[in-house]
């Protein structure tokens, strides 16, 4: 079983994606919709820093983006 630790990472991991996959449907989505996108959006980068909060405060350290998501330097 995964530890909390673990399941926080995962965590951080499918929100980041999930930015990018809300960025990639902007990029092709019809004007009308993109405040909602946008709405989406906001509120997954706000579960970013949500779940770092939480990884930081059991690591006692940043987190490091790069370790955790692939295409991030």
């Amino acid at each position: 079983m995964p530890t909390y630790l673990e399941l926080l990472q995962k965590n951080l991991v499918d929100e980041i994606e999930a930015t990018r996959s809300y960025a990639a449907t902007m990029a092709v989505a019809p004007p009308e919709d993109i405040p909602v996108l946008l709405e989406l959006l906001a509120d997954e980068t706000d579960h970013i820093a949500h779940v770092a909060q939480l990884i930081s405060q059991q690591t006692g350290s940043p987190v490091d983006y790069s370790a955790l998501v692939s295409g991030v330097e």
